[in-house]
């Protein structure tokens, strides 16, 4: 999945999480403060993005993510590892 095509399933993540479709949702984004994303809705949409997209986060990941650049770079690392785990 490449990163633009992944940027859209997070928009409907969160779209489903806040009942709000997010107007920007580029790398230098602010989850917390712009997206206005609290930890329990952070936390609900990485759940969702673990469901959907077959990705195992945890806390460590939860606590380095400040912006959209980082939520997605952080989902996408996890899919490339499960990609190579599977190769394997």
């Amino acid at each position: 999945m490449d990163r633009e095509t992944l940027r859209k399933t997070l928009v409907d993540l969160i779209e489903q999480e806040t009942w709000e479709r997010p107007d920007r949702f580029d790398d230098a984004v602010k989850v917390r403060e712009e997206l206005k994303l609290d930890s329990v809705d952070l936390l609900s949409v990485m759940l969702r993005a673990e469901g959907s997209l077959g990705v195992t986060l945890d806390s460590r990941d939860f606590d380095k993510i400040t912006t959209v650049g980082d939520l997605l770079s952080t989902i996408e690392r996890k899919m490339a590892a499960n990609s190579s785990a599977k190769a394997a």
